[in-house]
């Protein structure tokens, strides 16, 4: 994260519970607060076209419309914001905060460019009203704004602002879709997504707003963090192989099972999965929260005092002392993670075996549930595994374990699929790369020395080219 770090040791130095509450809050807002609403949104228009008797056409096609909005915009915008982060990260610590907002200018502009083509393409042939067509691919385009400017929000301090400008949001969409449900004879389906389109425009308005009142906008440098889409490749195809995995399995049987379901002859789904996946990765994102904290704050001090101790006249004796702790700090944090995660997937375990059958669930859907919230534990300790070595900035190591997700998913979901295990894949992929990625974090901190002294260049060459 850019610059969240900052505020949550701040916070963590008034000792106290409320000091406390603040900080995971804060966390939870700037790590998963957008992605929260949304599924919130889901949930509850989905349940306000139930409670009305809306068609069985008319709710999925709302329903695929949205989860198409909200898969491919996340694929579209999540190597960017792997790199972007590192970007606004290194502004933030080198004092450099002339570039930031143009930055975030230049990478909505590319990924627009991207996600628009792509989004026009889908819908042009697509056999929908004009209407409908309209409104989903606005949805898919203010998600993809949302994703990015995300990153951003992660940099500034007044969290109660942002807390405003979510929850102005939410209060917009079910507004709106009280009034256009009751006032207006348009469909239902239709009416729903209008409501979740002003619902993020007015959060992406709101956020915008900040971010320019916070970071100065002095040059325009829009595309400069291209610099570092050439230098960090890696970075991107980390970001994109760990989103892209964990979707793969979705797609598959999309276009391949017997779940598969084509709504208004545009959206290929399986509903009968996508549905129990969906709560699923809801139980994955306190690690998304405490990986933040933990990092951040216990680990990250001990991470600077390692290498500060290098890069200062620290002895060897103290070397090795700031090593040791540092490697144990990492080690009860990532535990502690872990430990906190498993936790709460029996909880969603629990809660899923007595309340989803209440809302309409077969017993081989509370079946793939119960598998994908396990699989979900794994995906989600793998994912924080591959961030902490971006820490260290073994890059190569990441891609290793990122790549061997994305394929193995792959591999195993097309192996199994005759026997309609559905789930089942995609929890064999997620522990193979959380045991390579395990053993890699194992092998790098055990040759640390030799990473930190012997793979450094001898000579700097300077860039004649400026």
């Amino acid at each position: 994260m850019a610059g969240i770090g900052f505020e949550l040791k701040k916070m963590f130095r008034n000792k106290g519970y409320l000091s406390s509450v603040k900080a995971y809050a804060f966390s939870s807002l700037v790590t998963v607060g957008p992605m929260i609403i949304c599924m919130v949104m889901i949930t509850v228009l989905q349940q306000v076209l139930l409670q009305m008797n809306v068609s069985y056409l008319e709710r999925m096609s709302f329903l695929a419309a949205v989860v198409y909005a909200f898969v491919f915009s996340l694929l579209i915008t999540c190597g960017f914001s792997m790199v972007i982060s590192r970007y606004i990260a290194d502004k933030i610590y080198l004092r450099e905060y002339n570039d930031i907002i143009a930055s975030l200018y230049g990478v909505i502009a590319i990924c627009l460019g991207v996600g628009g083509i792509l989004g026009v393409g889908f819908y042009w042939l697509a056999p929908l009203p004009w209407s409908f067509k309209l409104v989903a691919y606005l949805l898919f385009v203010e998600l993809i704004v949302v994703w990015l400017q995300s990153a951003y929000l992660s940099a500034l301090k007044d969290y109660m602002r942002i807390i405003r400008g979510y929850v102005a949001a939410v209060v917009v969409t079910l507004l709106v879709a009280f009034l256009v449900l009751n006032l207006t004879e348009w469909e239902k389906g239709f009416s729903v997504l209008i409501s979740m389109n002003l619902g993020f425009f007015t959060m992406i308005v709101l956020s915008m707003i900040h971010l320019e009142s916070y970071f100065p906008k002095r040059e325009r440098n829009y595309f400069d963090f291209l610099k570092y889409v050439k230098k960090y490749p890696s970075l991107l195809l980390v970001g994109f192989f760990c989103s892209l995995g964990f979707y793969v399995h979705h797609f598959i049987y999309w276009l391949a099972s017997p779940l598969q379901e084509v709504i208004a002859d545009t959206y290929v789904i399986a509903p009968f999965y996508d549905v129990p996946a969906f709560y699923a990765s809801l139980s994955i994102l306190p690690t998304m929260v405490m990986f933040v904290v933990s990092v951040e704050t216990a680990f990250y001090e001990k991470y600077r005092t390692y290498y500060g101790t290098i890069l200062g006249t620290g002895s060897v004796q103290d070397i090795k002392r700031a090593k040791t702790d540092m490697v144990q700090t990492l080690m009860q944090e990532l535990s502690f993670m872990m430990e906190v995660q498993l936790f709460f997937s029996f909880m969603a375990l629990a809660l899923g075996i007595t309340l989803l059958p209440h809302i309409g669930f077969s017993s081989e859907q509370i079946e793939r549930f119960n598998i994908l919230v396990i699989a979900g534990y794994l995906y989600a300790v793998m994912f924080v595994i591959v961030l902490l070595l971006l820490y260290f900035d073994d890059r190569k190591g990441a891609l290793g374990v990122a790549t061997l997700f994305l394929i193995s998913t792959i591999a195993i979901t097309i192996a199994i699929l005759p026997l309609e295990n559905y789930g089942f894949a995609f929890f064999v992929a997620a522990f193979l790369s959380l045991s390579a990625g395990l053993g890699r974090l194992v092998y790098f901190l055990k040759n640390i020395d030799y990473y930190t002294y012997c793979l450094q260049p001898l000579f700097i060459k300077e860039n004649r080219m400026k």
